[in-house]
């Protein structure tokens, strides 16, 4: 047990740990003998240890008995043994610490390089650490790109190899870095929405398709952002005081969503699917489609050009096209997706 938690502690600290206990046993041994052999007091047997240890020579005090520097020859090859690997360990730290860091960044400049299909989170206040962690916990496969200009900040809370870059998410340099031409959503969460409606504007001039969710802080701001381009805006504000009014409202309702929302395990999300040009849903009603049955999945809405029908009618057919809001497990919905769409026999 003691072993196992000993190899747990980095290397650095080991060596740390090991050479602070080495200079304790030495000086504590040094103290001891002086007072022993040359009767001194306890300050002049720390004073000579310290010296003698050191290796700085013997000035105005140094041992008078024959003991007393015998015992000295010991401590002095010792003494120097010790601050030889202090002085090595101190440097291996620092070389390895540089170099890794060095090899950490030319590799993470590497994955950005190559990113495609990404999202991109712009930001890391309170709201972006919440969607940092949500997007964590998802099940699916998800290349996240998180832009910061304080990576002390951004370490304090994401794992050592998430990817990110470090700058200014309203400078079109970093945009351009980020790859946004290629992502396929991006997040503005930063506090202010004058620099989210930048950020959107400037995404949406370098890539026309990218998906952008905006958080907007004032209620006039959500229409500036939809002009700028942002897909969806959320206003972080106006949905927690929804939330508050209806836990008194509603409040087994509300504890009910909350318990999805936060569960470790998602056995219950809200998924999409989309149905594609040779879907065998097409021209099949609500009804016969037997959703439920098949996947274990419920239709909550069918998202059209013209709007969302939302609880649609057992009648309502499907079209080429229609994106359906259903909920179910992770596992249900990836099969349902996989079936209309060819993935899947």
């Amino acid at each position: 047990m003691f072993r196992k938690k000993w190899l747990d502690i980095p290397t650095g600290y080991r060596r740390l740990l090991f050479l602070s206990l080495l200079v304790v046993l030495l000086v504590g041994v040094g103290i001891v003998g002086f007072m022993h052999y040359e009767s001194l007091s306890f300050f002049d047997s720390l004073w000579m240890t310290i010296i003698s240890v050191m290796t700085i020579g013997y000035g105005d005090m140094y041992p008078v008995t024959d003991e007393g520097r015998r015992f000295a020859l010991l401590i002095v090859p010792f003494g120097a043994g010790v601050v030889t690997y202090g002085l090595g360990t101190a440097a291996s730290y620092l070389i390895e610490k540089q170099l890794s860091e060095k090899v950490w960044d030319k590799q993470m400049d590497h994955e950005i390089d190559k990113l495609e299909d990404h999202i991109i989170v712009c930001g890391f206040g309170r709201v972006a650490q919440q969607v940092y962690r949500e997007l964590r916990n998802m099940e699916e496969e998800l290349k996240v790109l998180y832009i910061h200009d304080n990576e002390d900040e951004l370490l304090e809370v994401v794992d050592q190899g998430t990817l990110r870059l470090i700058g200014d998410p309203t400078d079109r340099d970093i945009l351009e870095k980020a790859r946004t031409d290629k992502a396929r959503g991006l997040i503005a969460a930063l506090d202010s929405d004058a620099d989210n409606v930048f950020i959107t504007l400037t995404a949406k001039g370098m890539n026309e398709d990218i998906e952008v969710a905006a958080r907007a802080e004032k209620e006039g701001s959500e229409e500036v952002l939809k002009r700028a381009g942002a897909t969806r805006v959320i206003n972080p504000s106006s949905i927690g005081g929804r939330e508050l009014a209806l836990s008194v409202v509603s409040p087994s309702g509300i504890d009910f969503i909350n318990d999805l929302m936060m569960a470790e395990k998602k056995e219950f999300v809200v998924g999409e699917v989309v149905l594609g040009e040779k879907c065998p849903l097409t021209g099949k009603s609500v009804e016969s489609s037997n959703l439920r049955r098949e996947f274990g999945i419920t239709l909550l809405a069918i998202g059209r050009e013209e709007g969302v029908l939302s609880n649609p009618d057992p009648d309502e057919e499907f079209r080429t096209g229609d994106k359906l809001i259903v909920a179910g497990n992770q596992e249900s919905i990836a099969s349902l997706d996989g079936k209309v769409n060819g993935i899947i026999d």
